[in-house]
């Protein structure tokens, strides 16, 4: 049975694997192969309503195995990354479904040096969950400390506040936007303490209000509070706040791209971009490509998902790494992806370079780009599809090098993702319809 997705176990909390006889599996499971006798593991949550029950099933497995839980609390999902530095924990696990609506729920995993998961680690923890299974072992409980642990996010913030370094944002007006999320203390509390007049959004979580119509799977709404209140910049970040959208000052949306390409730019001329090397995925613009190429920085691309980013990272000894979606890492402060920490790193290039986002962001041009996702019944393998395979391969002839097609699926999602790049919207609109449209015919078996 496969349950790790591109980012942990994904799914409806109300169904498995969120059921507490698999959650008591699954904490055994990650203790057994994660952590020593005695040793501690650190759970957080987001503010999820499902967040509770789960992180305590979870701690009944561990504990099961002889580890120690210790609940953070409500934190983002890279303050498990700070912690696990700290040499306490052998592990840390990370209670969130990130930008899903309330009713999911997750499990991201990281290890005792506060890195995700590998595919092969995952597999081992996978193998022992199915074993369980076919074992029919049942929940039990064991003495727990339910207690959430005070003082853990003060620290992860003032780690975050030094991460700025010299100078401050007194006089910034900024605009935050926390998706009723994990961020939704922490962001304001570090931006007051730099000195910025902050209007914060989103900061009242219920645990059903999660990214409903908010934070960076809705930044428009921020947008128009930047213009609204003639601000700064604006920042949005998802439910965990591992994930960071910016806004400038004239209100306009920007994406991973421009803040890739930027960051790239300013620390290659502070002589601090590590072997002239940004890594990013497959989804990145092909404007975003040929403008590392005039700056003369390498440019790896890597499958979709933050880990396979990091593995890249380390291989090319990169320090700077991440994805148009949002998520970016910055490998010499951070092991993980940290959205409040990157909106930190912008700020601190701005203040050095006396600009705004726009201008620190005008030297990206990006070509148009349509994506499309659709609902399908199935992930039929792709190399199967023929006759969507003819098609996306005459639509690339005829793209040549200003344009390329990519086709893949969710992974945490039953979504077939088509992204197509060119220099003509229209043109490149029509393919991207053409191809999900074909593909969408085949996987259900209808008639093309």
């Amino acid at each position: 049975m496969k349950l790790f997705g591109t980012d942990g176990i994904r799914g409806d909390s109300s169904k498995f694997p969120f059921d507490n006889d698999a959650l008591f599996i699954t904490g055994k499971a990650i203790a057994e192969v994660l952590a020593a006798a005695g040793k501690k593991i650190l759970i957080i949550r987001d503010t999820r309503k499902s967040g509770k029950r789960i992180q305590n099933a979870l701690a009944n497995g561990m504990a099961s195995a002889g580890a120690v839980a210790v609940f953070g609390g409500i934190m983002p999902t890279p303050a498990a990354s700070f912690f696990l530095r700290s040499g306490q924990y052998w592990a840390g696990a990370v209670i969130s479904a990130s930008h899903n609506p309330y009713r999911d729920n997750g499990i991201k995993i990281f290890n005792s040096k506060g890195s995700k998961l590998t595919d092969s680690v995952e597999s081992k923890i996978e193998k022992k969950i199915n074993k369980y299974m076919r074992d029919g072992l049942k929940f039990s409980t064991a003495k727990i400390e339910k207690r959430e642990k005070n003082g853990l996010l003060k620290s992860y913030e003032h780690f975050l506040s030094e991460s700025f370094g010299k100078g401050t944002l007194k006089n910034k007006k900024i605009v935050i936007d926390c998706a009723n999320g994990a961020a939704y203390k922490s962001a304001s509390n570090v931006l007051k303490k730099l000195g910025a007049k902050v209007i914060a959004l989103n900061v009242k979580p219920d645990g059903k209000n999660i990214n409903r119509n908010c934070g960076a799977l809705y930044p428009e709404v921020a947008a128009a509070a930047v213009k609204k209140h003639k601000a700064f910049c604006g920042f949005c970040f998802d439910g965990d706040a591992d994930r960071l959208i910016c806004i400038d000052e004239n209100g306009n949306i920007k994406d991973g791209d421009f803040f890739l390409g930027s960051m790239a730019r300013y620390l290659k001329s502070r002589k601090k971009l590590k072997n002239n090397v940004l890594v990013t995925t497959v989804m990145a613009n092909i404007g975003l490509i040929k403008a590392m190429e005039k700056e003369k920085i390498k440019v790896v691309t890597e499958k979709v998902g933050d880990r396979y980013v990091m593995e890249a990272m380390k291989k090319h000894k990169a320090v700077l790494g991440g994805e148009q979606s949002g998520h970016f890492i910055f490998r010499d402060i951070l092991g993980a992806g940290d959205g409040l920490l990157s909106a930190l790193q912008l700020l601190s290039a701005l203040n050095y370079e006396g600009k705004t986002v726009s201008q620190m962001f005008c030297a990206i041009e990006k070509f148009p780009q349509v994506l499309i996702n659709k609902t399908v019944a199935k992930k039929e393998p792709l190399e199967k599809l023929q006759k969507t395979s003819s098609l996306i391969k005459g639509y690339e002839r005829k793209l040549g090098a200003d344009g390329r097609i990519l086709v893949r699926y969710s992974g945490t999602e039953n979504l077939l993702r088509v992204m197509v790049e060119g220099t003509d919207k229209i043109e490149i609109g029509k393919m991207a319809q053409n191809i999900i449209s074909c593909a969408d015919k085949e996987i259900s078996g209808k008639a093309i």
